[in-house]
């Protein structure tokens, strides 16, 4: 049987960020779709590190990303899967 806990791991390019301020905005953007079940938001990198359930639809849960953190005023770049 399948283990129901899978996930992907997904980093974002998020390009703005400047403070924790931003940091805790972009984390709580996140939080808010379905199917990300973790997240570190790394303000020197300008990344977040997401896990996702591995039911979830990619394409989906991409433009749901790139929805809420650019209509923050941050810029999302690259989306890949690690």
């Amino acid at each position: 049987m399948e283990n129901n806990n899978s996930m992907r791991k997904l980093v974002v390019q998020i390009k703005g960020m400047e403070c924790e301020g931003c940091v805790l905005n972009v984390t709580n953007r996140l939080k808010r779709i379905k199917g990300i079940l973790n997240i570190n938001v790394n303000l020197n990198e300008g990344l977040a590190y997401l896990d996702v359930n591995d039911k979830a639809d990619l394409s989906k849960i991409e433009k749901e990303i790139r929805e809420k953190i650019n209509s923050a005023g941050y810029l999302v770049g690259e989306i890949r899967e690690l």
